[in-house]
């Protein structure tokens, strides 16, 4: 690659738990990766592994890592590898680099849902990301969403923001029998009402018939602010996996009757598409990027309380040739969404910011 201009990305975020975050990051670097661009040597530099979450003393010390990496280490590594930008893409970017920056926000969650993160939280990824977003010479969100609140809240200009949605990996279309189960798949912290979709759950299964037979509920995730919570709230119809594999992961989609993704805001929602990509039909709250991702095919809830969400699922098991339909018509849905078209706009974000 002689020649080839530097790009430094910051895959620290990779280190991290299989959130929906250290996905993107993966299967980003893949992406540029295949592409394999002449004019650009991208370079993934992932820093210091993180100290497992256990309480508030690891949790600090994740966020110095953090601040010490990013605000630190980047920039010296940027100056050492003579890189001609540098990509932060997750929310948070250096303070000062020696090149252009580019900066993925994901989301303002903390700004639309306040109610649902700690304030300290709240207080540094207000501070930090939107310093990101304006010092950046171009800000990619992966929704019109998280756009329009860059715009509105943070002033981010919009000639600054490419709008470059989350791919989703090939899926083989092969024919899979569906199991009587809903499928939820993330953390346990408020913002994805978790604790609502159990309590909505079990009123669902206690009233429902034997013909169709009811759905029991499989929750793929572990962890947040409210894990005692749902633990508590399960009952013997409610199966928690805690986090698990991305084969595992592919087969829960593969076999389950319904995706439930209750979440009160989210910046892409990556587990819809997923289950979209794999034939599962999904029911989504309709808010923030979550019509933008689900579109026509998925179906929606406008009541997220428990009683809501139970009434709504009564209503959308109640006919599952229909369901089993609507999963056909995600699967198509999904395959719009390419890792190859992420590659090259991001790549033409980068050659836009070296050269602006």
């Amino acid at each position: 690659m002689s020649g080839a201009r530097v790009v430094i990305v910051d895959g620290r975020m990779a280190r991290r738990r299989r959130t929906g975050a250290a996905t993107y990051v993966h299967d980003l670097q893949a992406a540029l990766a295949t592409a394999d661009p002449s004019d650009l040597d991208v370079r993934f530099r992932f820093g210091p592994p993180p100290f497992p979450r256990r309480n508030r003393l690891t949790s600090l010390g994740n966020a110095a890592l953090d601040l010490v990496w990013v605000h630190v280490a980047l920039p010296v590594i940027a100056r050492r590898e003579r890189a001609a930008v540098v990509h932060a893409p997750f929310n948070w970017g250096p303070r000062w680099s020696p090149c252009p920056t580019v900066v993925t926000v994901q989301d303002l969650a903390w700004e639309r849902v306040p109610e649902t993160f700690p304030a300290g939280f709240r207080r540094f990824a207000r501070l930090f990301t939107r310093m990101s977003a304006r010092r950046a010479r171009i800000v990619i969100t992966t929704s019109n969403t998280t756009a329009a609140d860059l715009i509105e809240l943070y002033r981010i200009a919009p000639d600054r923001i490419r709008t470059i949605p989350i791919g989703i990996r090939p899926v083989d279309a092969g024919a899979q029998q569906r199991e009587p189960f809903i499928l939820a798949v993330g953390e346990f912290e408020p913002r994805k009402r978790i604790v609502e979709l159990v309590e909505g759950h079990r009123a669902y299964f206690r009233a429902a018939s034997d013909d169709p037979p009811p759905c029991r509920l499989v929750l793929a995730g572990a962890g947040g602010s409210q894990e005692a919570d749902v633990r508590a709230a399960a009952g013997p119809e409610c199966e928690l996996l805690g986090f698990v594999s991305d084969a595992a992961l592919a087969d829960l989609y593969r076999r389950a009757t319904l995706l439930v993704y209750p979440s009160s805001y989210e910046g892409f929602g990556l587990p819809v598409l997923e289950a979209m990509a794999h034939g599962c039909p999904a029911l989504v709250a309709r808010n923030s990027s979550l019509t933008e991702v689900g579109g026509n095919a998925a179906a929606y809830l406008d009541d997220p309380t428990a009683a809501g969400i139970a009434a709504r699922l009564t209503e959308v098991l109640a006919d599952r040739a229909a369901l089993a339909a609507r999963g056909e018509a995600a699967r198509e849905h999904a395959g719009r969404f390419s890792w190859s078209s992420v590659a090259q706009a991001t790549l033409d974000a980068y050659r836009e910011a070296i050269g602006a």
